[in-house]
C-alpha cells in the first residue's frame, strides 16, 4: 500500500483538490498541514456578524473552476456590484472628483495610454520592461506627485509588494488580461457568501481523507521508488509520491535529499508578496465606493455593503514598518486619511508575513528577476509534484490557479502510479 499512497503537503485549496482527486481515483492519501485549520491563504473569519476574508477575497467572471467547486459543495456565490463612487488621496490632497488637478488631466490621459501600450508590450514578451520595479516604471512616466500617487495606489491592487520590490509585470499583465484599470475593478465580481474557509472545510470532508493538522513537513528524502517525509514532531511517513502544495516562500524550511534542482531552489522564497490587508467596520463611510492613493499604511480601499449602520471597508497596503495593522489608532488614521468623517468600530487582520505557514501574501514577482517565479521552474522532480497558486501555469496568485494546479498535480501523480503498475506487471 505504501507504493500507492500519496502524501500531500499543504491543505490549501490546491492540496485539498489534489487529495480529493487522488482519493476519487482510488489512491490512499495523507494530507499534512502545518496550521490548525485548512484553507491556506483562504481564511474566513467573523467581524461584526459578517463573514470576512483575512486572505483572498474575490474571483473573476472567467474563473470557471472556482465557480464549479463552489457549486459542487453548495457554497453560495455572492455577486459584488461595481463601485458607485471614487475618491483619491494624491499629491497630499483628498480629491472627490478627478485623481489629479485639472491642469494635469492631459498628463493623466497620456500616462494611461502608455500603461495600456506597455501592457501589450509585456504580453508580447518584453522582458526588460517586465523586469522593472513598479516604482521605477512609474518614474519613467515622469509623473507629478498626484499622478505618481494615483498610479502607485493602483499598483497596490495588482501587486502585493512595496513598489520598489515588486516587478511591474504583475500590474501590466493584469491590465492586459482585464482591459485596463477599470477592468481591474469590474473583474472583482464574485466571492463565496459563506467564505473560502467553508469551501476548504467541505473539501476536507472527502471520505477516506487522512488529514493531519498541526503537522508541518520538515524534510523529504526521495528517489526513484518513492519518498520519505519527516514531520516537525519527528515522525516519518513513506509514500509513492509527494504533492508539495505549500507557498514557495515556505520551501526553504523543508530539507530535500537529494537537493531540489537549481531552478526550484532559486525560486524558493522568491515571492515578493508582502501586502497588508485590514478589514474595518466603520460608520460614516458611504457603501460601494473605492478610495485609491498613497496613505499612511493603506493605499486601496473598497467600501462594501452597509449593515446595521456600519460599512465593511476592505483596505490594502504594502508592508510598512511605520504602520501596525494591529494598532487601533494606526488603522483609524489610515482609514480617516481617505474618509475623514469615518468612525472605526472594529477591525481584523492576519499577519501573513509573520505566519510561518505562508511567509508572504499572493504571488508577486520580484523586481529585476520576475523569471524567478516562472511556473516552468516547478516541473515534477522524480516523485515530487508541485501545486499551489504560486506555481500555477494559469491564473497564478488566484484561487482559480490553486485549484487548477491541484487538479493537474493529481493527474501527474496518477500517471506515475499507473506507470509503476504497468512495470510491476
Amino acid at each position: 500500500m505504501t507504493a500507492d499512497r500519496v502524501i500531500v503537503a499543504g491543505a490549501g485549496l490546491a492540496g485539498l483538490c489534489a487529495a480529493r482527486d487522488l482519493l476519487e481515483a482510488g489512491l490512499p492519501v495523507t494530507v499534512l498541514e502545518a496550521r490548525d485549520r485548512v484553507g491556506g491563504r483562504g481564511y474566513s473569519a467573523m467581524l461584526g456578524g459578517r463573514v470576512v476574508e483575512l486572505g483572498g477575497s474575490w474571483f473573476t467572471p472567467d474563473q470557471h473552476r472556482v465557480r464549479a467547486e463552489l457549486e459542487r459543495y453548495g457554497v453560495e456565490v455572492r455577486d459584488y456590484g461595481g463601485p458607485r463612487s471614487a475618491r483619491w488621496l494624491t499629491g497630499g490632497e483628498l480629491r472627490l472628483g478627478l485623481p489629479v488637478p485639472w491642469a494635469e488631466v492631459g498628463a493623466l490621459e497620456a500616462a494611461l495610454r502608455q500603461v495600456q501600450d506597455d501592457a501589450e508590450r509585456v504580453a508580447a514578451g518584453d522582458t526588460n520592461l517586465a523586469s522593472l520595479s513598479a516604482a521605477a516604471y512609474v518614474e519613467r512616466l515622469t509623473p507629478s506627485d498626484a499622478l505618481r500617487d494615483f498610479l502607485l495606489g493602483w499598483w497596490q491592487l495588482m501587486g502585493g509588494a512595496p513598489p520598489d520590490r515588486g516587478a511591474v509585470t504583475d500590474a501590466l499583465s493584469a491590465v492586459h488580461e482585464h482591459g485596463g484599470l477599470a477592468g481591474l475593478v469590474s473583474c472583482l465580481a464574485h466571492g463565496p457568501a459563506q467564505g473560502w474557509s467553508a469551501l476548504a472545510e467541505a473539501m476536507a470532508m472527502t471520505p477516506g481523507l487522512d488529514l493531519q493538522l498541526e503537522t508541518a513537513l520538515t524534510a523529504v528524502g526521495h528517489d526513484g521508488d518513492g519518498v520519505v517525509c519527516t514531520t516537525r514532531a519527528g515522525s516519518q511517513l513513506r509514500a509513492g509520491a509527494l504533492v508539495v502544495a505549500v507557498p514557495i516562500n515556505c520551501l526553504p524550511a523543508i530539507s530535500f535529499s537529494p537537493e531540489l534542482p537549481t531552478a526550484v531552489a532559486e525560486a524558493s522564497g522568491a515571492n515578493a508578496g508582502a501586502a497588508v490587508k485590514v478589514l474595518m467596520l466603520a460608520r460614516g463611510v458611504a457603501p460601494h465606493g473605492i478610495a485609491v492613493g498613497v496613505g499612511p499604511g493603506l493605499n486601496w480601499l473598497y467600501a462594501d455593503t452597509e449593515r446595521d449602520g456600519t460599512v465593511l471597508v476592505i483596505g490594502f497596503g504594502w508592508r510598512d514598518e511605520g504602520f501596525d495593522p494591529g494598532d487601533r489608532s494606526a488603522v483609524e488614521r489610515a482609514l480617516r486619511a481617505f474618509h475623514p468623517e469615518a468612525e472605526l468600530v472594529d477591525w481584523a487582520h492576519h499577519d501573513w508575513l509573520g505566519d510561518p505557514a505562508s511567509r508572504g501574501t499572493w504571488l508577486t514577482a520580484p523586481a529585476g528577476r520576475p523569471d524567478r517565479v516562472a511556473p516552468a521552474r516547478f516541473a515534477p522532480v522524480g516523485r515530487i509534484v508541485f501545486a499551489g497558486s504560486d506555481v500555477a501555469h494559469e491564473q497564478a496568485g488566484w484561487f482559480e490557479g490553486a485549484l487548477r494546479s491541484g487538479a493537474d498535480a493529481a493527474t501527474t501523480v496518477r500517471a506515475l502510479v499507473e506507470t509503476d503498475r504497468v512495470r510491476a506487471e
